[in-house]
């Protein structure tokens, strides 16, 4: 039997043409095997946290989707091929997707689970004889068969495989990471005092650290990190070490490279470079009212807040720590 052989047992609905057209025309275990691996991961991670819009899905909160509706769709296929005649209830993916927390996933690992799933669905469409693949059942209030559901599991992703071609990858723009290049040290200080003046004044210790960040950085054997677009600097972030801690300091990105996930991108490889050098903790000071949208990013990614102890500017309301 092949996808052929599903309008010999139901009328298909509109919502799952669009997913089984995708396929190809093998039989259902081929199909899933044919399509199991669509997506490239380097390709993925190079997409950071970008959007194509406001309020849509990152790259990671796909591959969360993706894993979610795997599983659905496989017990749904489990239930009605035992011959369930009960309704099987549709799922709210908008309110799932605002309970996903995959910031801080590899896309590696998402892509690992996918995959796991698909076998174990694999071997479930392996069980089941012709018989069960002609069970029909209700789902979703969508009437379905078993066999109409291993082409709605194979189409599914490359669907959203489609949407991202079409709308994410022309996003990307390839953001270098160079760690304490002298050349651009006055990058350093511009961006910060760009941000810092915008909603407060510059401090003593800021002016310190930014006008002589070989000296109060890198010389006390500290880094600084800076996101390189086509040999513009459009990002910086510094570790800095406070005694017997590490601080990651003077976030910035510029104004006009905002919402490309580029201060997601420099938070990650300053965790990255805190962990090639040995460092277990990471502690950030932050103002939780002005800084509301970085204090966001710093718990997605990992950042819990602790007890605000003695600050070294007065800006500061707020401690955050991550254990590495």
């Amino acid at each position: 039997m092949t996808k052929k052989d599903i309008s010999n047992l139901h009328a298909i609905h509109p919502w799952h043409e669009r997913y089984i057209s995708l396929t190809a025309d093998l039989s259902p275990l081929e199909v899933l095997q044919e399509h199991r691996h669509p997506f490239d991961a380097k390709e993925l991670e190079a997409l950071g946290a970008l959007t194509y819009a406001p309020g849509k899905w990152t790259i990671r909160e796909i591959l969360q989707h993706l894993v979610d509706t795997e599983r659905i769709l496989g017990y749904r296929a489990l239930c009605i091929a035992r011959g369930e005649q009960v309704p099987l209830p549709d799922y709210d993916e908008a309110a799932y997707g605002q309970s996903i927390g995959v910031a801080n996933r590899p896309i590696t690992a998402l892509l690992a689970e996918f995959d796991l799933v698909r076998q174990s669905n694999l071997l479930l469409f392996q069980s089941f004889d012709e018989a069960m693949l002609k069970q029909v059942g209700t789902a979703a209030e969508k009437r379905v068969s078993v066999l109409a559901i291993a082409y709605i599991l194979a189409g599914h992703p490359l669907h959203h495989l489609a949407l991202v071609r079409e709308r994410y990858l022309p996003l990307r723009q390839p953001v270098a990471l160079v760690v304490n290049a002298p050349a651009y040290l006055r990058y350093f200080e511009a961006l910060n005092k760009q941000w810092i003046v915008k909603d407060f004044v510059l401090e003593p210790e800021d002016i310190y650290v930014l006008e002589n960040p070989q000296e109060a950085i890198v010389d006390r054997g500290g880094v600084i990190l800076y996101a390189v677009e086509q040999d513009e600097v459009v990002g910086t972030v510094a570790l800095q070490p406070q005694g017997e801690d590490w601080e990651m300091i003077k976030m910035a990105v510029a104004e006009n490279r905002r919402r490309r996930g580029i201060g997601q991108f420099l938070i990650r490889s300053a965790i990255a470079q805190a962990q090639s050098m040995g460092i277990e903790r990471l502690i950030l000071h932050s103002n939780s009212i002005s800084n509301a949208q970085a204090v966001s990013l710093y718990r997605k990614l990992g950042f819990t807040e602790v007890p605000l102890g003695k600050v070294p500017y007065e800006r500061a309301n707020l401690k955050m720590e991550i254990n590495i």
